[in-house]
Order: C-alpha cells, then sequence, then structure tokens
C-alpha cells in the first residue's frame, strides 16, 4: 500500500508510536501540574463532610457527561443516589432513585479511579459489562456483544449526513486480526510506561478509541483508561474534577480533534501534539472549574458553621438551602422580602421578622443604596473565601 492510499493512523509505519513535541506543551502541562496542586491545598480546609460532597459531585457529573457525549441520557437524581451510596455508606435518601444501571456505572467509574491494580483485558471487560449489563444488549435493531472484543473487521465510525443522503464515515478501526496485539501493547503502554501522566492519558485516551475494539462503548471505555491514569500516576487521593464535563462542553471540537489526528490525510506529518494540547486544555479547563466548585463547597460549609448557634426556624433554613443552591447555579447573591415569602411561604411581617433576625446575626447584611421599600439583602458567603 502506498503512503498515498493509506488513511488511518493504525495503517502508518510508525504506529502504535505517537510522536509530538514536548517543547509546545511543556507551558500547558506546568499550568495543569500547578491547578492540581492548588486543589490539593485547598483540600487541606475540607472536612469528610465536604469531601463526600466534593467526590459526589464531581463522580455524578463524569458519569452523566460521558454518557452524554455518546448520546445516553441518565437521570441526575439517579446516579446522585448511586454514587452517594458509594461514596457514603450511611448515605440515606427519602425515595432512593439509584437503579441498577447507575449502580454499574458508578462501579465501573470508581474501579477506574481508586483501584490501582494494573489494567488487564479481564478488568476492560469488566467495564464494558458495567456499561450493557443492564441493557436489552441491543443498540437499536443491532445486537451488542457484551464483556468481549468485535469478530468482525468492518468497524466504522460514521454520521449523520444531514440533507444528503446516507451517513460520511468518520473513521475505520483496524480489522479484527490486529486486536488482540494491539491492546496487549495498550495495556503495557498503561502499566509500564512512565511518560509524563497528562500526556499518558491522552495517548491513552487516542489509542484505545482509535482499535475500538467493542462493538459499542468504546468512547466511554478510553475515557475511563484516561481517568485511571490520571489518578494511578498521580497518586489522587479522591476525584474532585470531571474531564468528561469539560469535554461535553465542547464536544465539537472533540470529534473535530479527534477526526483531524485519527485521519492521515488530514495528519500528515503523524503529528500527536495537537492531540494532545486539546486534552490538556480540557484538563484545565475541568480543574478551573473544579477549583470554582470546591471553594463554593468549603464557603458553604463555613456560612452554615457561622450560623449553627443561631435559633433559625424551619422556614429560615428552606430559603437558605434554596437560595444557596441558586448560588451553586450562579445566580446573584441578592434577595428581597418577596423573595424571602415565595419560598417559605410567610406573610410580609413574619418575613421580615425572619430577615432581621438573619440581619442581627451576621448572616446576611443590607445591600446599600437601595430605599426602604426596595430594601435587598445578600448572604455574607465569601467570608471564608480569604481563610482558604
Amino acid at each position: 500500500m502506498t503512503n498515498s492510499a493509506k488513511k488511518w493512523i493504525w495503517e502508518h509505519e510508525k504506529y502504535p508510536y505517537f510522536p509530538y513535541d514536548k517543547e509546545k506543551i511543556k507551558e500547558k502541562l506546568r499550568k495543569a501540574e500547578y491547578l492540581r496542586g492548588l486543589l490539593s491545598g485547598i483540600l487541606l480546609f475540607a472536612n469528610k463532610k465536604d469531601l463526600d460532597e466534593i467526590e459526589i459531585a464531581s463522580i455524578t457529573d463524569e458519569i452523566i457527561n460521558t454518557s452524554q457525549i455518546e448520546g445516553e441520557y441518565l437521570r441526575r437524581e439517579s446516579v446522585r443516589d448511586s454514587v452517594a451510596k458509594a461514596i457514603n455508606r450511611e448515605y440515606t435518601s427519602a425515595e432512593d432513585m439509584s437503579t441498577r444501571h447507575t449502580d454499574n456505572l458508578v462501579e465501573l467509574m470508581l474501579d477506574s479511579h481508586r483501584n490501582t491494580e494494573p489494567l488487564s483485558v479481564e478488568r476492560l471487560h469488566g467495564w464494558h459489562n458495567a456499561l450493557f449489563a443492564n441493557t436489552s444488549g441491543y443498540e437499536g435493531v443491532r445486537k451488542i456483544n457484551v464483556a468481549t472484543f468485535r469478530d468482525y473487521d468492518d468497524m466504522k465510525v460514521v454520521e449523520n449526513s444531514f440533507g444528503r443522503e446516507g451517513e460520511v464515515m468518520k473513521y475505520l478501526a483496524p480489522p479484527q486480526h490486529l486486536i488482540e496485539k494491539d491492546i496487549d501493547a495498550i495495556i503495557a503502554y498503561c502499566n509500564t510506561s512512565e511518560e509524563d501522566p497528562y500526556i499518558k492519558s491522552a495517548l491513552a485516551h487516542l489509542w484505545f478509541v482509535s482499535i475500538h475494539p467493542y462493538d459499542d462503548g468504546n468512547g466511554r471505555i478510553s475515557r475511563a483508561i484516561a481517568d485511571y491514569i490520571l489518578s494511578h500516576d498521580t497518586q489522587e487521593e479522591h476525584k474532585i474534577y470531571s474531564m468528561s464535563t469539560a469535554i461535553y462542553a465542547k464536544r465539537g471540537e472533540y470529534y473535530k480533534t479527534l477526526d483531524m489526528t485519527t485521519n492521515l490525510h488530514k495528519n500528515r506529518h503523524y503529528d500527536f501534539t495537537l492531540w494532545i494540547e486539546w486534552n490538556i486544555d480540557i484538563l484545565i479547563s475541568a480543574l478551573e472549574r473544579s477549583h470554582e466548585s470546591i471553594l463554593f463547597i468549603i464557603k458553604k460549609t463555613k456560612f452554615w458553621d457561622r450560623c449553627r448557634d443561631v435559633k433559625l426556624t424551619r422556614q429560615h433554613i428552606s430559603f437558605l438551602v434554596v437560595f444557596i443552591d441558586g448560588l451553586s447555579k450562579e445566580k446573584k447573591n441578592e434577595f428581597a422580602n418577596t423573595d424571602y415569602r415565595e419560598i417559605t411561604g410567610t406573610s410580609p411581617v413574619t418575613a421580615s421578622r425572619h430577615i432581621k433576625k438573619l440581619l442581627e446575626h451576621g448572616c446576611i447584611e443590607k445591600v446599600e443604596g437601595k430605599a426602604k421599600r426596595n430594601a435587598s439583602y445578600m448572604l455574607l458567603f465569601d467570608e471564608a473565601e480569604e481563610k482558604i
């Protein structure tokens, strides 16, 4: 086969060696490592309850978004209950929304993050089984072989071509007879390579999804492998950020970058710097988002600690829980008497009395520059930030 006839990276004579320019990515590597160190420092201020909440939120986001990238949409309540039960054995819920499927997905995620045993074929099959064990075993009308590699050659990745007939082939995976050799090689790489973990995770992600050994679920397994490397090689104790959330937010770029990398007609120099750069940028984005979330959770804990000695009414607590939840969704830190009444169902006079108590005990403060009848207030929620 001539060079011009070769189209896919597995056809290149250097495959599975993936060359890149480390000089181009050294600053990104430095920033990623700085952010990880910053998060580790912040976690020193977190108590067990904070850590559980941080990890539950991160794993929930990871599971939901790695599924959404592939077009599977899960109920957040179901995933969160499954995660919470796995993280905190004392967790109870008035109405447990978890399912066998979401329990299995959590088991996969925790195994990829916490299990430090070497990667193996059996372990990959276990992860694949977790994805499909409680499904019908079908994708539409197509039967999916679970926990076993494909036994055919014609594995294509296609996209719908809207406005035109048929589908567009984006990638053709290597033939079936090459799978065993490739899988042995990638497992050896994951278990023994001393490559920088950020680069290693990006290349392992690319390599596995290029092999495409399963009927379905290859993208999710590839991201689980990347997560395994990042947690294992950097010795992360807690799962505190979600790569898949950052990928899902830029999934158009994700597929475009994958296409630019795996297609030799586009990646003519057989260079993988672009793919690694993109993945490190995604990691940086995930770490930055996690930084904001962790600060918020710790500040929330410190806020409740400051109000612990205040004899809050049931309406006080109901309002604060709802309002703080709104702040976590980036709503403005400002409310008025009418907002308090709307959440608690109290009268204007009662609402004024409750707000006055919060003011007296330093839980809130009045927003300056507004007329008395238009008075508004804000939670003293950022005081803890200087202590973090």
